[in-house]
């Protein structure tokens, strides 16, 4: 086998080596058509002027007993080292066998070429949200059930806090949710300084009703909540004072930021106005208080669920 390959590369040392343009490299022997030859068959079969895309392309044609063999080195185009044989008994056969197989390669390396450039200058679409998160796209039917944290002015005496448990089911792009809320007591002082005060509590249900798109963070819905208002004397003759109903509507919006697949961070702000207000009269007809009749409220917390 070394013989071989000795007897091959002084048969290839002692042709005559023309390279075509571009790079293509050509080495045969006489009578083997010479460089120029080559490249006009390659180009007749390409239906193309030869260009770049048989850059690297090496063969190399020696005698052997009874014919012609060519070693087509393509390791410049295809990357791998990759060597091609091709016997002949006529070298102008062994040209013409050798020419179909650079056309089929360069015809590939086009077309590569061109896909490279297709992809360079392509504007690629932006990632819809959940894709450039690695989120799960949303189906038709989402739900879930989410817990926060109320602040809110206008119901309760001073600034009042509340803790909110909400049960919601999504339809496309709108949803429904049933929610409770149980506000922390709070103290209306008849006086300051004064030991006497009525404390007022308030649990309501709501139902609220939106619009809550899967391909984004907003929100927003119509509300309406009923529920009991107690009070409660402290330091008075007598401590009760009553119950009545608090019935209120209105609207919101809000956001809900992914934290992970099936967890949101959310923040709501809501609008409502009183229809049913509660008023807390001593026995003397002196009223304590009564809440306002419109409400401001903000609320944050986490959404646990599927969209």
């Amino acid at each position: 086998m070394v013989r071989a390959f000795a007897v091959w590369i002084v048969l290839v040392a002692a042709s005559g080596v023309a390279s075509a343009d571009n790079g293509f490299v050509w080495a045969a022997p006489e009578p083997c058509p010479d460089a120029a030859d080559v490249r006009a068959r390659i180009e007749q079969r390409l239906g193309l002027p030869v260009d770049g895309s048989v850059r690297g392309i090496e063969v190399a044609i020696a005698r052997e007993a009874g014919g012609f063999v060519a070693r087509i080195d393509t390791r410049g185009v295809t990357l791998a080292n990759q060597i091609r044989t091709l016997t002949s008994a006529r070298c102008d056969e062994l040209t013409d066998a050798v020419a179909v197989v650079v056309a089929r390669l360069a015809t590939e390396e086009r077309a590569r070429q061109a896909e490279i450039a297709r992809k360079a200058t392509a504007i690629p679409a932006p990632p819809a949200p959940d894709a450039a998160r690695g989120r799960r796209a949303a189906g038709p039917w989402g739900g879930g059930v989410r817990a926060v944290g109320v602040s809110g002015i206008g119901v309760l005496p001073g600034v009042g806090l509340a803790g909110e448990l909400a049960l919601y089911a999504r339809r496309h792009a709108y949803f429904a949710e049933l929610a409770g809320t149980r506000w922390a007591r709070r103290a209306k002082y008849l006086a300051d300084g004064a030991p006497g005060a009525v404390d007022v509590r308030l649990i309501t249900a709501a139902l609220r009703a939106g619009w809550s798109p899967t391909d984004m963070y907003i929100r927003a819905w119509a509300v309406g909540e009923v529920g009991p208002m107690t009070g409660e004397g402290i330091a008075l003759n007598d401590p009760r004072i009553g119950t009545g109903r608090w019935t209120a509507a209105g609207a919101g919006f809000g956001v809900a930021w992914p934290m992970w697949d099936r967890a949101r961070l959310v923040g709501s702000f809501e609008f409502l106005a009183a229809f049913e207000q509660v008023r807390f009269v001593l026995a003397d007809g002196g009223e304590v208080y009564h809440p306002a009749s419109g409400v401001a409220r903000c609320s944050l917390g986490l959404e646990i669920g599927w969209r």
